[in-house]
């Protein structure tokens, strides 16, 4: 190994992981979508609470408990893999209007219609 993505502090802020849903769908089942994220949280507050989730992870890739620990605990930290803060939008919009994913970023408006986050 030779870095991290943290170590590059650019990176340290910026929101990696995002659950999408469709508009529509978000539309006609808003509790389905609240139920989906409160599982969501629960796992992942499973899957770092202990050993559990990490025996289970070492047993499907066949490696050891001690290198499952350390993937997690170095590699993929739970504030890393939360989904309920989207951090760092201007420096999204703005690699996104340089590789031409946007024509020009966001108004609040905008990014408020875009980012909901269920409780």
């Amino acid at each position: 190994m030779i870095a991290r993505g943290s170590d590059v502090s650019l990176f340290r802020s910026q929101t990696l992981r995002v659950q999408v849903v469709n508009k529509g769908f978000l539309d006609r089942k808003p509790d389905l979508v609240a139920r989906f994220m409160k599982a969501y949280r629960e796992t992942l507050d499973w899957m770092y609470a202990g050993d559990e989730g990490l025996k289970i992870y070492s047993d499907w890739l066949s490696i050891p408990l001690p290198i499952a620990r350390r993937t997690r605990n170095e590699f993929y930290p739970k504030e890393n893999q939360a989904t309920d803060v989207i951090a760092d939008t201007d420096l999204a919009m703005k690699d996104a209007v340089t590789y031409k994913f946007l024509a020009a970023p966001l108004d609040d408006a905008q990014l408020r219609e875009l980012i909901k986050i269920p409780k």
